[in-house]
């Protein structure tokens, strides 16, 4: 925007009200004890305004450098305010109006921002964020699909060991999962355990790219799979899988689900606060229509 185009139209509007919000300006007084310390056109900065901005404490370096830039910016201000009024022309009453608004909106906002402090219960059961899921399981539509999985990978010359370790893989069987585990460990081997926590495809693909190969839009299957590539083998155990578009899963979602509860007590709270005191306001006859 242009300086020509910032004191026309919306611009003009726009600015004069940021600036006469964050700078208003001083009246003229004949108080000797709280003399003007600067003047701009018909206003004057006065010293009670300007000691309200400098904080206690201040050594007089701090505190003479803090008045000089708090009037500086003020004379700045009232320049800008100053041009400003007088392009206004016939939308003076528009602005005014909008501060006004303006005004309302925040005292509005700050009374009921107290209320919902005071009053508002952000205590959500359990049962109640299970119960919105299954009701609303349709707006928690899953963007990728999502797997709890387990998996690691080796390069094992020994194909005697290297079939050792799958029958003992693939048998299920947990003491003999027990025994690849110990063998894993004492070769320093991780096993990178996701079965706790969910994983999306995207994911994985970086991190077991082989587990894509071939695979499906429904994803790679479910339960444990030995695959190999280029002398590695992958052990796979893919324990839970959740596909694209279907319901997230609840542990997934708890934490928004529980902040939308929240966000709809805060806003029943407020409309019944604004209902109540209507009717309060009319029973008691400070409020009718004439």
């Amino acid at each position: 925007m242009s300086t020509r185009d910032l004191f026309h139209g919306p611009g003009l509007l726009l600015l004069t009200l940021g600036l006469m919000l964050l700078f208003p300006g001083c009246s003229a007084t004949d108080d000797p004890d709280d003399p003007p310390v600067a003047r701009a056109y018909e206003q004057q900065l006065l010293w009670s305004h300007l000691r309200q901005m400098v904080p206690l404490g201040s050594t007089p370096e701090d505190s003479a450098a803090l008045a000089q830039g708090f009037i500086r910016n003020w004379l700045r201000q009232q320049t800008i305010l100053h041009k400003a009024e007088r392009n206004l022309g016939p939308i003076q009453g528009d602005i005014e109006s909008q501060l006004r608004d303006y005004h309302n909106s925040l005292v509005i906002f700050a009374y009921e921002q107290a209320l919902v402090e005071q009053k508002l219960d952000t205590v959500v059961d359990p049962a109640e964020i299970e119960a919105y899921h299954t009701r609303n399981a349709a707006n928690f539509e899953l963007k990728d699909n999502i797997l709890r999985i387990r998996w690691f990978k080796l390069r094992e010359d020994d194909r005697k060991t290297l079939k050792r370790l799958e029958d003992h893989f693939l048998s299920k069987s947990d003491e003999r999962m027990g025994e690849v585990e110990h063998w894993l460990a004492e070769r320093g081997i991780p096993i990178i355990d996701r079965s706790g926590t969910w994983t999306n495809s995207a994911e994985l693909r970086n991190e077991v790219p082989i587990l894509f190969s071939g695979s499906g839009p429904e994803g790679p299957k479910l339960g444990r799979s030995v695959l190999r590539d280029s002398g590695t083998t992958w052990f796979v155990d893919i324990l839970e899988h959740r596909s694209k578009e279907s319901a997230a899963p609840l542990e997934l979602v708890q934490q928004d689900i529980r902040s939308i509860i929240i966000n709809q007590r805060k806003l029943q709270l407020i409309e019944r606060m604004r209902e109540d005191l209507y009717l309060e306001a009319l029973e008691q006859k400070d409020i009718e229509v004439l």
